[in-house]
């Protein structure tokens, strides 16, 4: 009942039905095995992790980290270098002994700028290292395959290697129409016939970059299938994970946007959607590969605006979650620091993008951790395991966030182990990790909603039970209720059934029939209209007892006139007299049943002036005009006898109906009705308007 009202059409109600079959709380037995299921996965998934962690350190412990440069230089690349294949351009900076990692402002203004890195590797070659002539043969025919190679861990810029002058490898470097960024490591085999046995063994990195900031990071030497195996775990990490973590990102969000398209009463699976592809936009916008350097600035604003938006909905996720408004006062300090950036970078250009790298973090950072308090807060009054696991993630996700801040700023230092295996020397390793964080967190935040829409939907349900509960009881009540108004109604459709006959048997077969008795008792009747007379009694019944239509299409002249001549044909005799003046002039016809109801007014005024007055005349007179119609029935009987005693007692005592019956209906005429009694008998006056507002139609006799 209540999915059914949220709504607004088939695929619309089909796609929550769907959704609310999904979020049905699975059996007992079914939960348990899906919990068994879910642990087996996390054990294999940290086995396998765990496992993955002791090779690489095993393999860590087989290779050198170069450390130290013996000399750095930093120049410009010149205008007439378009390909920056020279290091011949204006000198910026030259450094002795320079330490691995090393973060590098370039200052400004933003310019193509080149480093070289040289190192005498001598101390790490040995003699199986160089090719020997004696132990291997002609140097020019014979082949020698490499033993040592070189690891750059993180070649995030364009990058090209020489050992002892010749060029060995690297990714295409940046230039004056491109800017390249790669984040991935390079491993390089250094050719035995290269090698010097006395030394020296000059290796020159040279990295080229559009940057006005940026990350050297260590150098690693070794044999070659131990550099090969941590170049695959730092690419396997830092690029596979990454793409595969985009993607999850994209989809979940899609999927969740589009949940929330089909049911928008609930906007956190919008919410959680939006996150996850600003999400995913930011990751790939932060590993951009390749632009034309004149877009770098709408790039950068472009980011700027998501990890903002990021922020922003991040938190306002976690306050929907614990059912908690975000006060005003902090509503718009966080909306202002989530778009500072956005607002300053088109005006600072390239002198605020560095300060806005280095600190406009740490105006997020407030709000991210009130939110986390605000989680804590929750899960320590609801005992909510979901809750929990989330804040775990996200305190995960933002070690991670703050670990890769530092990849780009290295500004938290951070001591690293020198000794052998040890997996705290890639901690140095400018490897972005927040993407490992995000499907977790983004299943977890999911997996937490849902359960929290599953106990809504289950009270929902209950609502619905009592609800449906309490309608049939209400409808039982209705079905008593509408059985005892069915029986009231019978009643007084009965009643009013059995008042209808009454007054069509006493104003009409009843005044018929003192009409009949008194001209038999008077003798003015024949044998063949006394017959006719109660012929029409006998019909007067049945239509009486068949409720048949008797409306009359006749003029009311006509009809009050035939009355008038059987009367008088029937009545009049020597002691009794009856007269009528009937106007001529335009005839008029009473719409429904008005015609039968003034005859049965005139029959039975006639009725009541031959059982109750001494009358030796009766007079029927009918006026009109174009409003309004007059009928008066006068006697000369004697006035002061009492209506109610008859001076015939066997016509019966009256019992008062009479002169209701009339008054009641020309009230439903719309008509006037008067009985007046004077010396000189009664008159009777009828008052009915001929034209003005329609009245109500009369019920069918």
């Amino acid at each position: 009942m209540a999915e059914a009202s949220t709504s607004d059409g088939s695929g619309h109600t089909q796609g929550v039905a769907g959704i609310l079959e999904v979020l049905k709380e699975p059996p007992r037995w079914r939960r348990r095995w899906g919990s068994w299921l879910a642990l087996a996965l996390v054990l294999a998934t940290l086995g396998l992790f765990e496992l993955v962690l002791w090779t690489t350190s095993d393999r860590l412990g087989q290779v050198d980290p170069i450390l130290q440069v013996d000399r750095y230089e930093l120049r410009s690349v010149p205008a007439d270098d378009p390909k920056a294949l020279r290091f011949d351009g204006p000198l910026h900076l030259r450094q002795d002994h320079l330490p691995l990692p090393h973060f590098e402002n370039v200052g400004h203004p933003r310019a193509l700028h080149k480093a070289r890195l040289r190192f005498d590797i001598s101390r790490f070659i040995t003699d199986a290292d160089v090719f020997d002539e004696r132990r291997d043969g002609d140097r020019q025919t014979v082949p020698r395959a490499p033993t040592k190679a070189l690891l750059i861990s993180q070649a995030i810029h364009g990058v090209d290697v020489y050992l002892n002058g010749v060029w060995l490898d690297g990714y295409p470097r940046s230039t004056a129409t491109a800017r390249f960024m790669w984040f991935r490591p390079l491993p390089v085999e250094l050719p035995a016939k290269l090698l010097r046995r006395d030394g020296p063994n000059e290796l020159i990195i040279d990295y080229t970059t559009w940057e006005p900031h940026f990350m050297l990071s260590p150098v690693y030497i070794g044999n070659v299938e131990p550099i090969a195996y941590v170049s695959e775990v730092v690419d396997f990490f830092s690029n596979s994970l990454a793409n595969a973590s985009k993607a999850f990102c994209f989809l979940a969000g899609v999927f969740m946007i589009g949940v929330w398209l089909v049911n928008r009463t609930d906007g956190t699976f919008g919410l959680i959607g939006l996150v996850a592809l600003l999400w995913a936009v930011v990751y790939t916008l932060s590993l951009w590969v390749y632009m034309p350097p004149d877009w770098r600035p709408v790039w950068l604003l472009f980011f700027y605006f998501c990890t903002g938006a990021l922020n922003l909905l991040g938190t306002m996720f976690v306050m929907r979650y614990v059912d908690q408004p975000i006060p005003r006062p902090l509503w718009w300090g966080m909306l202002l620091a989530s778009s500072l950036a956005v607002a300053v970078q088109p005006l600072g250009g390239e002198i605020a993008e560095l300060d806005l790298d280095l600190y406009w973090i740490w105006l997020l950072v407030p709000f991210q951790l009130w939110a986390m308090v605000q989680l804590a807060r929750h899960v320590w009054r609801t005992r909510s395991r979901p809750a929990l696991v989330m804040l775990l993630m996200l305190l995960l996700a933002g070690v991670l966030v703050m670990h890769d801040y530092n990849v780009m700023t290295h500004q938290l230092p951070l001591p690293v182990p020198d000794y052998p295996g040890s997996l705290f020397r890639l901690l140095g390793t400018p490897v972005y990790l927040t993407h490992l964080a995000l499907p977790p967190l983004l299943v977890v935040m999911a997996h937490a909603h849902l359960l929290k829409y599953r106990e809504s939907v289950k009270h929902v349900r209950e609502a619905n039970r009592i609800l449906a509960e309490t309608v049939r009881r209400r409808e039982m009540a209705l079905a008593v209720s509408y059985d005892r108004q069915s029986e009231l109604e019978r009643n007084e459709a009965a009643q009013e059934e059995r008042d209808r006959i009454y007054r069509e048997l006493h104003d009409g077969i009843g005044s018929q029939l003192v009409t009949t008795i008194f001209s038999v008792r008077e003798g003015n009747a024949s044998r063949a209209q006394l017959e006719q007379r109660l012929l029409d009694v006998l019909q007067g019944v049945r239509e009486v007892i068949s409720s048949t239509d008797t409306t009359e299409h006749r003029e009311f002249q006509n009809i009050l006139f035939d009355y008038c001549v059987n009367l008088d044909s029937l009545l009049s005799a020597k002691d009794f007299q009856i007269e009528y003046d009937i106007q001529d002039g335009n005839e008029f016809v009473l719409l429904d049943d008005r015609s039968r109801e003034l005859l049965r007014i005139v029959e039975e005024t006639v009725a009541n002036t031959l059982k109750y007055a001494r009358a030796s005349l009766l007079r029927i007179t009918l006026t009109h005009d174009d409003t309004v119609m007059t009928l008066t029935i006068s006697d000369n009987g004697d006035s002061h006898l009492d209506v109610g005693h008859g001076v015939r007692s066997d016509f019966g005592v009256s019992t008062g109906q009479g002169l209701k019956n009339m008054k009641a209906r020309m009230q439903r005429l719309g008509g006037v009705f008067s009985f007046v009694q004077h010396p000189d008998g009664a008159t009777t006056t009828v008052t009915l308007p001929l034209a003005g507002p329609p009245s109500p139609k009369l019920p069918a006799a």
